[in-house]
């Protein structure tokens, strides 16, 4: 934890906020995080604070793009609780008048436990700490306004804006490339995004060796079967519940991940 700064205060805004599925504009300047570690030190204890059991990580902002824009040297990384771990074809609950955030991923689960390594895998061995994969879409809802604004420590310390995570089928880790190219997401029914490509794209074996490199300068083992959700693989569109209930298909070469959004309290 940061020698000088103190994360409970931010813990507690942003775990009531997201107990009452209200945002609010920033931290206050005392709370707030100045630096990547002790937005991390916030995020831990706002986990914490939720006492939901820890499954998964998520990487976010993980292209090249998005971490020039953010002047990141390396994707941010935020932890996925149980209660918000969903299957295909289930609900997710959603914030009444909340608008979200709809990213197709690949999810992999590990083979085994990693403790904190001193330095970076060839890619052979990243790709043998992979158990098995499957598709995913992350639900994204920041307890900010603008997530953008606030700056990454402070994203970093909401949890990277993570809301929910639902699991579709597994597909072979040999596929990924395929399962990219041919990826489309509708939204009730209408096409809403497409994959990306270049330097606006994450490739899965990259965010994994990124989530090793914060999981050493942690002190974190990782542990065998947890999933790890990669990054998006289509371009992110937003999604408001406001009018009631709306329907997510994300299709992939033959295969398909459907959910429902549902305005409703969460706790």
């Amino acid at each position: 934890m940061s020698a000088t700064f103190n994360p409970g205060a931010a813990a507690t805004l942003l775990t009531d906020a997201l107990r009452s599925g209200v945002q609010f504009r920033d931290l206050p300047a005392e709370a707030k995080p100045a630096t990547l570690a002790s937005g991390y030190d916030v995020q831990d204890q706002f986990m914490a604070a939720l006492g939901d059991p820890l499954v998964g990580w998520k990487l976010g902002v993980g292209s090249a793009n998005a971490m020039r824009r953010a002047k990141l040297a390396r994707p941010l990384v935020g932890q996925v609780g149980a209660s918000r771990c969903f299957a295909a074809g289930d609900t997710v609950p959603v914030p009444a008048g909340a608008v979200v955030t709809i990213e197709f991923e690949i999810a992999v689960r590990l083979a085994r436990d990693v403790p904190p390594l001193p330095g970076e895998l060839a890619p052979a061995d990243l790709a043998g700490l992979i158990e098995s994969a499957q598709v995913a879409v992350e639900v994204v809802l920041s307890r900010y306004e603008d997530r953008v604004v606030v700056g990454m420590p402070a994203f970093a310390a909401d949890n990277v804006g993570f809301h929910a995570l639902v699991l579709g089928g597994k597909i072979d880790p040999a596929s990924v490339e395929d399962v990219r190219d041919s990826a489309e997401v509708a939204l009730d029914g209408e096409r809403c995004a497409l994959p990306l490509a270049g330097d606006d794209a994450i490739y899965p074996l990259e965010a994994l060796q990124a989530l090793l490199a914060h999981a050493a300068e942690r002190g974190v083992t990782l542990r065998k079967g947890t999933v790890v959700t990669t990054g998006t693989l289509t371009r992110p569109f937003d999604v408001s519940v406001a009018d009631g209930a709306r329907t997510v298909r994300a299709t992939y070469g033959g295969g398909e991940l459907t959910l429902q959004l549902a305005p409703r309290a969460v706790s």
